[in-house]
């Protein structure tokens, strides 16, 4: 009895200093805007990192609280920092060393503002050249939510009477909003210019134009790179998912093949995650290498490759 005893406690004492620590974990905070293809990532990283034993929390948030977060420390993760358009944003927060620029998760990018064939036949095809058509356009750009990196740059364009736009307004709403109501203009033949980048399945439905730039809009109509920015406390806390989040890197068709899956097929994205990931354990294995799960012994990929 004495003998079961001391096997007992030494039981537990093992459990205590191993399930316990364990469920204990600090989880890693992802904040994910409500855009498809930001959503789809979070969500594809937050399931890799729990399959290797790393608790994790996704929240959807606006992208200003998103980086209001990053500089407070109650986010850890943001992958979907599209540079320079949020440039903005993120520069204090690098000044303050408060988040690491952990790596570039899509390349080749895109944001400009976008006018609908039939306008740009006729002539529209730089944003100098919407000043000139503004009765025609409601003196409005459709764009997405307040606070968005794109929303505030368009901003600072009306503020400082950027192409002549000065006297303009911006219409911010979701991008499923602004595009319901940007497709209707469309069909009604209507002109209208827009927020738009790639990539999108907008690219694919829409018979779009981009708007060429000024030496003052290059915040906007450029070519981006969309970043992961960590917590500067991650690299530290978790060392292995730091490293894994660090080169999660997927190319343009990829991303946009996201977005039209979850906006314009309305599947789940967790089902849809769950199918990426599935369908792509070779891609997934060259991420996470030779780095370990959360218990500090097993590899990553190991632990993944059971549970998909």
């Amino acid at each position: 009895m004495r003998k079961l005893t001391t096997i007992l406690c030494t039981f537990c004492l093992l459990t205590v200093l191993t399930v316990p620590a364990l469920a204990a974990m600090r989880p890693i905070h992802f904040a994910v805007p409500p855009w498809p293809g930001a959503m789809m990532k979070a969500t594809i990283a937050s399931m890799i990192l729990n399959a290797a034993g790393y608790p994790t929390k996704v929240v959807e948030m606006g992208v200003s609280d998103i980086y209001m977060g990053l500089e407070n420390g109650t986010v850890d993760v943001y992958m979907s920092a599209w540079l320079p358009t949020q440039s903005t944003l993120l520069q204090p927060l690098i000044d303050k060393k408060r988040v690491r620029v952990a790596g570039t998760n899509v390349t080749g990018a895109k944001v400009g503002l976008c006018v609908p064939g039939y306008a740009h036949a006729a002539g529209v095809t730089s944003v100098s050249d919407l000043a000139a058509h503004k009765d025609k356009f409601d003196g409005t750009i459709q764009n997405i939510e307040s606070g968005s990196g794109m929303y505030v740059v368009v901003t600072k364009f009306i503020n400082e009477d950027i192409a002549g736009l000065g006297t303009w307004q911006q219409q911010g709403q979701s991008i499923d909003a602004m595009l319901a109501a940007v497709q209707k203009d469309f069909d009604a033949k209507k002109w209208v210019v827009f927020g738009c980048w790639k990539p999108h399945w907008m690219n694919l439905t829409l018979d779009l134009f981009y708007l060429e730039g000024t030496k003052q809009t290059k915040l906007l109509i450029a070519t981006n790179e969309i970043a992961t920015i960590l917590g500067d406390a991650l690299k530290t806390t978790y060392p292995d998912a730091f490293m894994f989040l660090s080169r999660f890197h997927v190319n343009t068709d990829t991303q946009g093949k996201w977005t039209y899956d979850v906006s314009f097929k309305k599947q789940p994205v967790n089902e849809a995650a769950r199918s990426w990931i599935t369908g792509n354990i070779e891609v997934i294995r060259q991420w996470l290498g030779n780095l370990k799960a959360a218990d500090g012994k097993t590899k990553a990929v190991d632990a993944l490759e059971g549970q998909f």
